[in-house]
């Protein structure tokens, strides 16, 4: 796996249950794209270490022994507002996801996932992408009377539909780097989190998935 557009980055992981910390923390090791895992086991050891250490990416439980999920995301956001933040959770609930990404997550998703899984949304949001698993529901994201996409494109960040619209007609990661002015290495990754988020495991089926919800980019200048 490639490091993100940054450069390596240190993880932090906030979750109470030992077995979580030590085997994600063992995955995450293995990664070319991480420097350092850290691990806190409440709500207080992470904020202390997310302030000390300035992770670039923190993978967060909602269940924890002091505070919130929630509270905590919100607490994160605010001091250390530069790093990612992954929601890893068992709470499959639409309002939870809601509420998460409202206090400044970029991703969820949840621990019954495929470790693949789990790595590529981590390293989604690390390199500044929003992922969304692709057992999330997110039928109630959205505020009543806002415009919607179709689904599942409503899960995806203007930027990704931006990609995920020029890829559809046929562009390379190359060319979508240059009309977008992005590195291709951020293309890639990025690109990653769209085929995680889509539930596809290919350019061709992103592409099919994109093209049967009428995303091209001509109708990016219509959509929300």
């Amino acid at each position: 796996m490639t490091t993100t557009a940054g450069g390596p980055v240190t993880v932090l992981i906030i979750d109470d249950h030992p077995l979580i910390r030590h085997g994600l923390s063992a995955l995450l090791g293995l990664e070319t794209w991480v420097a350092e895992v850290l691990a806190a086991s409440n709500a207080r050891e992470g904020l202390e270490l997310a302030v000390t250490r300035s992770p670039g990416l923190a993978v967060v439980d909602l269940s924890l022994p002091d505070v919130t999920g929630t509270e905590l995301i919100a607490r994160l956001h605010r001091a250390r507002p530069d790093c990612g933040l992954l929601v890893l959770t068992v709470n499959s609930e639409e309002s939870a996801v809601r509420d998460c990404l409202l206090a400044g997550a970029n991703g969820y998703v949840l621990k019954g996932s495929a470790p693949e899984v789990v790595l590529r949304a981590a390293q989604t949001v690390a390199d500044g992408g929003l992922v969304l698993g692709p057992e999330v529901r997110t039928g109630t994201l959205v505020e009543p009377g806002t415009p919607k996409l179709p689904e599942p494109l409503s899960r995806l960040t203007p930027r990704d539909l931006d990609l995920l619209a020029h890829l559809a007609e046929g562009s390379s990661n190359r060319e979508i780097a240059r009309t977008l002015g992005l590195s291709e290495k951020t293309v890639r990754n990025r690109l990653s989190g769209v085929f995680l988020t889509l539930g596809v495991a290919d350019r061709v089926q992103a592409a099919l998935v994109a093209r049967d919800n009428g995303l091209s980019v001509a109708s990016r200048s219509t959509w929300s």
